[in-house]
């Protein structure tokens, strides 16, 4: 925790971030899966919604901070350093995985998920930005890696005699398999965040740092970020003919079309930004990005209170039971109750900012 001074911030990334994680909190606290309205539910394999969005955004999020907090730092920020933060969301994310599903047996340990996917694209892309002063080398980072990651979907997995993108198939399923025992999450036979798809994860923040270095270094940004937009996303349509758009996957086109997605959102705050800036809620939700990881992680411990069962009692069953007794239709009933959590997590979030206790590893 940090009660130092606030440094200067780019606000419009800022609020980008918040979209972000606003986003992640109402996917993350439907009321019912199968009640709640598709689009802000993840695609079951391939396809994209709002849900699937904001994710990658987040990571985009990521590499686009790290110029600004590293670039213009003397010294430089320690190796040591690096790692300990990265150490630290992994832990974060790893420990409150435990706490949701406690257990001492290693098949039931979830060793991958928001957090500690996090943790890693935060350590590779921070000690690249530690490493270098191009754009060049994240950017050519990023081409490999995707190119790389969409190699291997494309390859047969040992035993097997065709390529797969299939549930539980292909190089990606191998590779749970054998690295991790298999899923974590759903209890089927792949990992959705497992160790193929952070290859695409990588480059999506190594994108934002090549983003933002050539931007911070144009004499005409606006151009670069909507140029970067356009690119992207371009790219991304036109990989669609050897990659399915896939979340669980992280695939080289959803990878792509979610960083033109997002670099086309940034242009359009920071474009606009002199208008909307002051307005409450865009300060809000800038507020809220930039203490993101605090606004995740209670909301992740809003989620396990909701979910604590007493019996066969749980605070959220009774909570959902209230709103869908009221007659809603069963999307807005979902939607509610996530509304509802998300307003508890938020609140004590700002409280938390207000007193200084947020979380900065």
């Amino acid at each position: 925790m940090t009660t130092g001074p606030a440094r200067t911030r780019d606000t419009a990334l800022d609020a980008l971030r918040g979209v972000a994680i606003i986003g992640m909190v109402l996917a993350n606290l439907q009321g019912s899966e199968n009640d709640a309205f598709p689009w802000i539910v993840h695609a079951v394999w391939n396809g994209l919604t709002v849900a699937d969005l904001v994710f990658p955004m987040f990571l985009l999020a990521v590499g686009l901070s790290l110029p600004l907090a590293q670039d213009r730092r003397e010294p430089r920020i320690g190796i040591g350093r690096i790692v300990r933060r990265a150490v630290l969301l992994w832990l974060i994310g790893f420990g409150i995985a435990l706490i949701v599903h406690p257990s001492i047996y290693r098949a039931d340990m979830r060793f991958t998920g928001v957090l500690q996917r996090i943790g890693v694209v935060y350590l590779v892309c921070a000690l690249t930005v530690r490493s270098t002063r191009s754009w060049k080398v994240p950017a050519i980072a990023a081409v490999v890696l995707l190119a790389l990651h969409g190699a291997l979907l494309l390859s047969p997995a040992p035993g097997e005699v065709a390529a797969s993108m299939e549930p539980g198939q292909g190089m990606s399923g191998w590779l749970d398999r054998a690295i991790l025992g298999g899923t974590r999450m759903y209890g089927v036979t792949f990992d959705p965040e497992g160790p193929l798809g952070t290859l695409s994860s990588i480059a999506t923040a190594m994108i934002g740092v090549a983003m933002q270095r050539l931007a911070l270094n144009a004499d005409r940004p606006m151009r670069v970020w909507l140029a970067g937009a356009i690119l992207t996303g371009a790219v991304g349509i036109a990989t669609i003919m050897l990659w399915p758009v896939n979340k669980a996957l992280w695939t080289p086109s959803f990878a792509l079309i979610n960083a033109g997605i997002g670099l086309a959102l940034l242009t359009t705050l920071k474009a606009a930004w002199s208008r909307i800036g002051t307005w409450m809620p865009v300060r809000l939700i800038a507020i809220l990005g930039g203490a993101a990881l605090t606004l995740y992680v209670v909301h992740d411990f809003v989620t396990i209170a909701l979910i604590q069962h007493f019996g066969t009692w749980t605070l959220g069953g009774e909570m959902y039971g209230s709103i869908k007794r009221t007659g809603m239709p069963p999307g807005s009933a979902s939607m509610l109750y996530a509304v509802l959590a998300g307003m508890l997590s938020i609140a004590i979030t700002l409280r938390l900012i207000r007193r200084g206790w947020t979380l900065r590893v």
